[in-house]
C-alpha cells in the first residue's frame, strides 16, 4: 500500500509536467555587443513571472550569441538578459497559443556605465562551471528561521542525514567554506548549522586540491569534497545572529546562540549551545582513539553522533569564536578557537554471529553501559601571505587538546554448537582517565613564480604530532564451561603513554616543455616516530596495590620510518581537455623494536606511486572527470610484531612480521550534465578499487569462545561503487524533485581456523526526493529511500545475511502572514530480515506550533513535541568478513519545548548598535535590514 501511494504520487508529478510541457511556448534571438558588435556568448536569459519575479525558465546564449528559451508559459513574462560588463536587458513580451514563439533577432547589449539603482537582477538557479556546480540560493526557498543547513537539502545532488553529515554528488563532504575561506577549521557542521540562508548569495560544490596542487597545477590525490558559501554584498557590513532559549518537560533544556559582524573583509563569529537532547552544532573530535579515549575504558561511541534517534543521550555545552581579516594589502589570516564538554550515556544491546567452516557458529551476546565525559580545546589558523607577485607564503597550524574519562561495565555470553551450548560469560568494569593533544598535517609553504609562464618551485613542510597519556582499571570475572570449567578474574591497573611525530618536506619544480604542456619534478621525504609505553600491573592481594606486572596484557615498542619518494608529472591542457599522468618511486625503511618482550623487526620496501587524471569538456554544462591512482599501504607496528598480546584474556593478537605492502589501484569517474533550458541535471558518480597483498585478518576461533587473531597477504579484494542523480523542476507546484541511485559492492578474502572465506557485500539504494520552492505559506519536503543489502559467504552458504531497511520522511511547514507557524516532522524507518528482536517499525513524528513576534518577525515563541508517538528506537546492523551483528542502542523518546527564537539582523544603515567588537556599523548606503537588497538573486 505504501509504494502504491508513493507510485500514484510521482505518476501525478510527472504528469503535471508533461501537462505544462504542453503549454508552452519558445522565445529565440541572438546576443551582441552594442559598440563592437562581437556575440556575446553564456549570457543569463531568464523568463520571470510578472506578478512575483519568479523564474519561469532559463538558458544561457551559445555560439554565435543564439539563445533559444523553452518552455516558456502561455502569458505575459519578464525577458532578463544578463552578461558581466553590461546593463541588463528586459523586455515584456507576451505568449499565447496563437503565438508560440517569438523570434527576436539581434538584441545589442549595452556596456554598464553608471549604477542600476534599485534594479533587481535575477539569477539562474543552477550553473556548471568547469568541475564546479554552482547554485543561486535565492532560487531556492526554505522556511522560516531556516539554517544554511535546510537550504542545503534543497538543492539537487546534495544530502543531509539526521546526524547532520553532508553528501554532495555521493562523496561525504569534509570541508565548508564561507567566501572562500575556513570556518572553524574543517568542520562542514560549524557553517551548515549556524549560518543563516538569507545571507547567503552561492553555494559552489567542487573538489578542493591541496596548497601544492593548486598551485603547481598537477593533482597529488589530496582531494576534498567541499562547499564554499559565497555571502551576500549586502550582507558584509552589519551584524546578524541567533539566539535560543527553550525549556522542556523531564528538565530539559535547549540553549543556543550565534553572533556574526561582518565589515568588508573582516568577519568575526561567535557560537554557544547547551543542550541535553543530541543536538551538536559541530563535529567532536576523538584523538585518544577507539572513541572512548582509553586502551579498556570505554563502551559504545562517545557523544559525537548527533540527531534525533543517535545513539546514547548527550548534554552538550560548547562555544567558540572565530576570526577572519586582511592584514594590509597582502595577508588573509583566519584564526578559531572551540570548546566543547560532552556528556553521554549510552546503554546498548548486542548479538554477535561469528561464522565458522561447516555449518557451526558462536554467538556473542552483549550488554553494555557506559558513562564518559570527553572535553576538547580546538585552535586553527590560516595564514596566507603574498610577499610580492612572484613570491607567497601559506601557513596553517592546528592544534587540539583533548581530555576523557570513560566508564562502563558489561556482561557477555558466548554461546555455540548444537543446542546453543554455554561456551562462557564474563562480567567486566573498566574506567580510565586519558588526556592528550594533536597536530594534524600544520603546513607551511613557500612558493614562488618565475619570469617565464608556468615555470614554479614551491617548497612544503608538513608536520604531524600528538602525546597520550591515560591510567586505566579493569575488573573482569570469565567464566569458562569449554572445554572444561574454570574461572579466570582479572583486576589490573595499566598505564598508557605515547608520542608520536611526523615530519614531510616536499619540493616541487614545473617547467613548460611546449605549447600547453609542463613537466613536474617532485622530491618528497618523510620522518616518522612512534613511542609507545603501555604496562600492566595485577593486583597484589597481600599488598593491596597493583604491583604484579603483567607482560601478555603489556605492549610497548619504539618504531621510526623514513621514506624517499621522486616523482615525474606530465601535463597537457587544452581548450576542451586537459590530461595529466605521473609516476614515482619511493624506498621506505621501517623499524620497530619491542621494548617489552625485546624483538626487533627492521623493513625495507621499494613501491611505486603512479597517478592519471583526464577532464573532457563537452560543453560548459557538461563534463566528464576520470582520475587513476596506485598507491601502497604499509603494515602497522602491531600487525608485524611476531608477539601475542590480549586485553581480556580471552581474544589474542599475534603480528606476523613476514607481510608484505599492500597495492591498491583505484579510478574515479565523474560525469556532470546540466541543461540551463530545461534545468535537468545529471550527476553520476563511479569508484572502482582492487587491491593486491590485501593485509587481512586471519583467525583461529579458541574451543573457549576466544578468538586468536594475526594477519596475511590475501588477494581477491575488489570494491565498487556508483551513484546516480536526476534531478528537474516542477512549475506546479513549483518545487524540485531528484532520484538518486546508489549501488556498493566489496568483495575481500580472511582465513578462519585456515580455512579461506570470501565475503560478497553488495547494497542497493534508492531514494526520491521532492522539495518545493513556494514563496509563500508551505515549504515541504519528502522522500522516500530503500537500502537492501546482499552478503554472500563461501565459509557458511546458508548463513547468507540479506536486509533491508525503508526510510520515508516528510516536512511540512505553514506560515501566514500573521506570523502563525505549523510545522510537522515525521520519519518512519522500518528494519527487516534482522536477527529476533531486532526487527523494528519506528515512527517518529515530532510537531510544533509557533507564533512569530516584534517588528520584523525577529521573534518566535515554538511549543514542540519530539516523538510524539513515543516510539523512537535505533537499531543497526553490522557485516564484517565473518560476523554479522545486530546493534539496539538507547535514544531519546518523548518530550516537550518551550523555546523562545530572536533573530538580529543589522546591516550597514541601520541604527542599532553592539557594544566591544561588534561597534561601528554606521550607514553606508546598502539600505535597511533584510528589505532593498540591490542584487536579488
Amino acid at each position: 500500500m505504501k509504494k502504491t501511494i508513493l507510485y500514484i504520487f510521482i505518476s501525478f508529478l510527472l504528469q503535471q509536467s508533461i501537462s505544462v510541457a504542453q503549454s508552452t511556448g519558445t522565445i529565440r534571438g541572438i546576443l551582441k555587443d552594442s559598440i563592437g558588435k562581437q556575440v556575446l556568448r553564456d549570457a543569463s536569459v531568464l523568463a520571470l513571472n510578472v506578478k512575483d519575479s519568479s523564474v519561469e525558465a532559463s538558458t544561457l546564449s551559445g555560439a554565435g550569441g543564439v539563445f533559444i528559451l523553452r518552455n516558456v508559459p502561455l502569458n505575459s513574462i519578464l525577458l532578463q538578459i544578463s552578461f558581466q560588463g553590461y546593463a541588463p536587458f528586459f523586455k515584456i513580451i507576451t505568449l499565447s497559443n496563437n503565438k508560440t514563439t517569438v523570434n527576436l533577432d539581434t538584441i545589442y547589449m549595452a556596456i554598464q556605465a553608471k549604477d542600476l539603482g534599485n534594479v533587481t537582477v535575477k539569477q539562474a538557479p543552477i550553473a556548471v562551471k568547469k568541475d564546479t556546480v554552482e547554485f543561486n540560493a535565492g532560487s531556492f526557498n526554505v522556511k522560516p528561521n531556516a539554517t544554511a543547513e535546510d537550504l542545503l537539502k534543497k538543492l539537487p545532488g546534495v544530502d543531509i542525514d539526521n546526524t547532520g553529515v553532508i553528501k554532495a554528488q555521493g562523496e561525504t563532504v569534509q570541508r565548508v567554506l564561507i567566501d572562500g575561506k575556513r570556518f572553524f577549521g574543517d568542520d562542514p557542521k560549524m557553517a551548515t548549522k549556524n549560518l543563516p540562508p538569507d545571507v547567503i548569495d552561492k553555494i559552489q560544490v567542487f573538489d578542493d586540491l591541496s596548497d601544492q596542487s593548486k598551485f603547481t597545477g598537477f593533482d597529488d590525490g589530496n582531494r576534498v569534497k567541499t562547499i564554499n558559501i559565497t555571502t551576500k554584498k549586502n550582507t558584509r557590513k552589519g551584524y546578524f545572529g541567533k539566539a535560543v532559549a527553550g525549556v522542556g518537560s523531564d528538565e530539559n533544556y535547549d540553549e543556543s546562540f550565534n553572533l556574526h559582524r561582518f565589515d568588508g573583509d573582516q568577519q568575526i563569529s561567535l557560537l554557544g549551545q547547551a543542550n541535553d537532547i543530541n543536538k551538536q552544532n559541530f563535529t567532536p573530535q576523538d584523538i585518544l582513539g577507539g572513541n572512548t579515549g582509553g586502551r579498556r575504558g570505554g563502551g559504545p561511541p562517545r557523544g559525537g553522533t548527533a540527531g534525533v534517534n543517535a545513539t546514547g543521550i548527550t548534554s552538550t555545552w560548547a562555544g567558540g569564536g572565530n576570526y577572519k581579516d586582511t592584514w594590509g594589502k597582502s595577508t588573509d589570516v583566519t584564526a578559531s578557537y572551540f570548546y566543547n564538554n560532552l556528556h553521554t550515556t549510552n546503554d546498548q544491546q548486542s548479538l554477535t554471529q561469528n561464522l565458522l567452516p561447516g555449518d557451526s557458529s558462536i554467538f556473542n551476546n552483549q550488554n553494555q553501559y557506559s558513562i564518559s565525559r570527553n572535553q576538547d580545546h580546538q585552535i586553527n589558523m590560516n595564514m596566507e601571505s603574498t610577499i610580492d607577485t612572484n613570491n607567497s607564503i601559506i601557513f596553517r597550524p592546528n592544534v587540539v587538546f583533548q581530555t576523557s574519562t570513560p566508564n562502563s561495565s558489561s556482561t557477555t555470553l558466548t554461546t555455540g554448537g548444537l543446542g546453543g551450548k554455554q561456551i562462557n560469560q564474563s562480567v567486566s568494569t573498566a574506567s580510565s582517565t586519558n588526556t592528550g593533544f594533536n597536530i594534524n598535517n600544520a603546513n607551511l609553504m613557500f612558493r614562488h613564480k618565475f619570469a617565464k609562464k608556468s615555470r614554479t618551485f614551491s617548497a612544503n613542510v608538513n608536520m604531524s604530532a600528538g602525546s597520550n597519556n591515560g591510567v586505566g582499571f579493569m575488573y573482569s570475572v570469565n567464566n569458562f564451561y569449554v572445554p572444561y570449567i574454570k574461572t579466570d578474574t582479572i583486576n589490573q591497573r595499566y598505564i598508557d603513554s605515547s608520542n608520536n611525530f611526523t615530519i614531510s618536506p616536499t619540493l616541487s619544480y614545473t617547467e613548460p616543455i611546449g605549447k600547453n604542456q609542463i613537466i613536474e619534478l617532485n622530491y618528497n621525504y618523510s620522518y616518522s616516530s612512534n613511542n609507545s609505553v603501555n604496562k600492566t600491573f595485577n593486583y597484589d592481594a597481600n599488598a593491596h596495590d597493583f604491583l604484579q606486572f603483567d607482560s601478555l596484557f603489556s605492549n610497548s615498542y619504539k618504531f621510526t620510518s623514513h621514506s624517499n619518494r621522486f616523482t615525474v608529472n606530465y601535463r597537457m591542457q587544452k581548450e576542451k581537455m586537459r590530461f595529466s599522468v605521473g609516476s614515482g618511486i619511493q624506498w621506505l625503511d621501517q623499524n620497530s623494536l619491542n621494548t617489552t618482550k625485546n624483538i626487533m623487526v627492521n623493513t625495507h620496501f621499494v613501491n611505486l606511486t603512479p597517478t592519471a587524471n583526464f577532464m573532457y569538456s563537452f560543453s560548459r554544462t557538461r563534463n566528464l572527470r576520470i582520475f587513476y591512482m596506485g598507491r601502497t599501504g604499509q603494515p602497522s607496528v602491531n600487525q608485524l610484531q611476531p608477539l601475542k598480546t590480549t586485553s581480556d584474556s580471552i581474544n589474542f593478537q599475534i603480528g606476523n612480521p613476514n607481510l608484505k605492502p599492500q597495492f591498491t589501484h583505484s579510478i574515479r569517474a565523474l560525469y556532470t550534465s546540466f541543461d540551463p533550458t530545461t534545468q535537468r541535471i545529471i550527476f553520476a558518480t563511479v569508484n572502482a578499487s582492487t587491491v593486491t597483498n590485501d593485509i587481512q585478518s586471519s583467525i583461529i576461533q579458541n574451543t573457549n569462545g576466544g578468538k586468536t587473531t594475526t594477519y596475511a597477504n590475501l588477494g581477491g579484494t575488489y570494491n565498487f561503487s556508483g551513484y546516480f542523480n536526476y534531478g528537474f523542476p516542477l512549475s506546479k507546484p513549483k518545487s524540485n524533485l531528484n532520484f538518486v541511485t546508489n549501488i556498493n559492492y566489496n568483495q575481500s578474502q580472511t582465513l578462519v581456523n585456515n580455512v579461506s572465506n570470501f565475503t560478497y557485500n553488495t547494497t542497493l539504494g534508492q531514494t526520491i526526493k521532492w522539495t518545493s520552492n513556494l514563496k509563500k505559506i508551505f515549504d515541504m519536503n519528502f522522500s522516500s529511500t530503500t537500502t537492501y543489502n546482499i552478503t554472500r559467504y563461501t565459509l557458511q552458504a546458508n548463513q547468507n545475511a540479506n536486509f533491508y531497511t525503508e526510510t520515508l520522511s516528510a516536512e511540512i511547514t505553514w506560515y501566514s502572514k500573521s506570523g502563525w507557524i505549523v510545522a510537522s516532522s515525521f520519519d518512519y524507518t522500518y528494519n527487516g530480515n534482522r536477527a529476533a528482536g531486532y526487527n523494528t517499525s519506528v515512527p517518529l513524528w515530532s510537531p510544533s506550533v509557533g507564533k512569530q513576534v516584534f517588528k520584523n518577525k525577529s521573534g518566535e515563541f515554538r511549543l514542540s513535541i519530539f516523538d510524539l508517538l513515543n516510539q523512537n528506537t535505533n537499531v543497526a546492523r553490522n557485516i564484517t568478513a565473518n560476523t554479522i551483528q545486530d546493534v539496539r542502542s538507547n535514544v531519546l523518546t518523548r518530550y516537550l519545548m518551550l523555546t523562545f527564537t530572536y533573530n538580529l539582523r543589522n546591516f550597514a544603515s541601520q541604527q542599532q548598535r553592539m557594544p566591544g567588537m561588534f561597534r561601528g556599523m554606521g550607514p553606508d548606503g546598502f539600505g535597511g535590514g533584510m528589505r532593498n537588497f540591490r542584487n536579488e538573486p
